[in-house]
């Protein structure tokens, strides 16, 4: 839509499972052709018809969708990506890649082993572990067969990035992940964009939940990576030192909610589950909250809670994993504690001292609109576009990946 706004010609192509073939549509204001696939729901096999089996139909509707040649292709997930290359070549015209997580060298894109626990990059060993955490020990069992497929795949997969002209990492956490796969002349780090104008209509109108007192919220799904789990000993460490009264809103659900209600219960901790919460309720009450606890335990390439909670001024308090630290600067724009017992330290001292609270959340919505606000970003992505048509104009033609069809 930014780009629309300042005159340029926008033509989205979405892969969507379901029925084959091509249809136009409208996306939220952007002209828009729906690429549909089908895909088995078989683990490892659905991947294939994801992936390496619809590179090429969405490749060739990218071409289609272009009617001639593009000033630039900007893919913005790991399905889109090696199509863009494939189309970009085809085309003569240079591929951007977004990247917004750890596709480019963790098969699940989690960069989590078992989906609880960091690690660095896929791997024979990891992977013969990693599938029976996720699938069970009988499914995982009879996938191990599948690891030499997943391997070769991310092989692909960094290898279609590597040929981008251009390649944008969402936080400097995630560029710096990125080193190795992609020359540091193509890496650049670009933040996502905010609607300033959006969120203040939203959050001009109070939120439908009632808040009494001081109101700490926790937004996300209620899983082991969001650090859902982390709270009982989060506020197992508050009761020991003490703290004053206060409401914990708990907006998400997932695997954990039944825990969480038993064990904070357990505490002693004044929680509010909320059933449903739509993205306004959440930022009306982002907005109006006391603290946003964000004890986020694997590798956030750049939270979307954190970006919108910073850009209408809530009070946050956050582990330092991943791109968080490119929001928030501790004690300046929020605060960083990297243990359950630090974080508990925190969280008392700011529910001690308010003031202190709403000086660190109107920071960060003062240092959020100099960063993320869409129209200085929107600038710098046509300074990127111009840099990479260059540079796609000066490169001579490179050979591509295979895929499986073409072998």
């Amino acid at each position: 839509m930014a780009l629309l706004g300042r005159g340029h010609t926008v033509t989205a192509v979405v892969p969507a499972r379901g029925r084959p073939g091509v249809s136009p549509y409208d996306a939220l204001g952007v002209p828009a052709l729906r690429v549909g696939y089908r895909a088995p729901s078989i683990p490892i096999v659905q991947n294939y018809f994801r992936h390496e089996r619809l590179w090429p139909r969405l490749a060739d509707a990218i071409v289609a969708a272009s009617s001639g040649r593009p000033d630039v292709i900007h893919a913005q997930h790991v399905q889109a990506a090696p199509a863009a290359v494939m189309a970009g070549r085809r085309l003569g015209a240079p591929v951007v890649v977004t990247v917004r997580d750890h596709w480019p060298w963790d098969y699940f894109a989690t960069g989590l082993h078992g989906d609880r626990l960091p690690h660095p990059a896929a791997s024979w060993a990891s992977l013969a572990t990693d599938l029976p955490a996720r699938l069970g020990p009988l499914r995982g069992a009879l996938a191990l067969p599948a690891i030499p497929y997943m391997l070769a795949h991310l092989r692909r997969r960094a290898a279609f990035l590597s040929q981008a002209d251009a390649v944008i990492a969402c936080s400097g956490y995630i560029a710096g992940r990125l080193r190795g796969i992609v020359a540091p002349e193509r890496l650049h780090v670009l933040p996502h964009m905010v609607d300033f104008a959006a969120l203040e209509r939203v959050i001009a109108a109070p939120p439908e939940t009632r808040l009494e007192g001081p109101t700490l919220l926790f937004a996300g799904k209620l899983e082991p990576n969001k650090g859902a789990g982390l709270l009982p000993a989060i506020f197992r460490e508050l009761r020991e030192l003490g703290a004053p009264p206060f409401t914990l809103l708990i907006a998400g659900d997932g695997a954990l909610r039944n825990a969480l209600e038993r064990e904070l219960g357990e505490l002693g901790v004044r929680a509010q589950f909320l059933d449903w919460a739509g993205h306004d309720e959440l930022l009306r009450l982002m907005a109006r909250c006391d603290l946003l606890l964000f004890p986020s335990a694997w590798g956030e390439p750049l939270s979307r809670v954190l970006l919108e909670a910073s850009s209408v001024g809530a009070p946050i308090l956050a582990m330092p994993t991943g791109g968080t630290p490119d929001i928030i600067a501790d004690g300046v724009s929020g605060a960083l504690a990297a243990t359950p017992r630090a974080f508990a330290v925190r969280l008392r001292e700011l529910l001690a001292d308010p003031a202190a609270a709403r000086r660190l959340g109107t920071r960060a919505r003062e240092l959020a609109r100099e960063r993320y606000a869409a129209p200085e970003l929107v600038t710098r992505y046509e300074e990127l576009y111009v840099r990479a048509q260059q540079r796609s104009a000066a490169a001579p033609l490179q050979s591509q990946p295979e895929t499986p069809q073409q072998r």
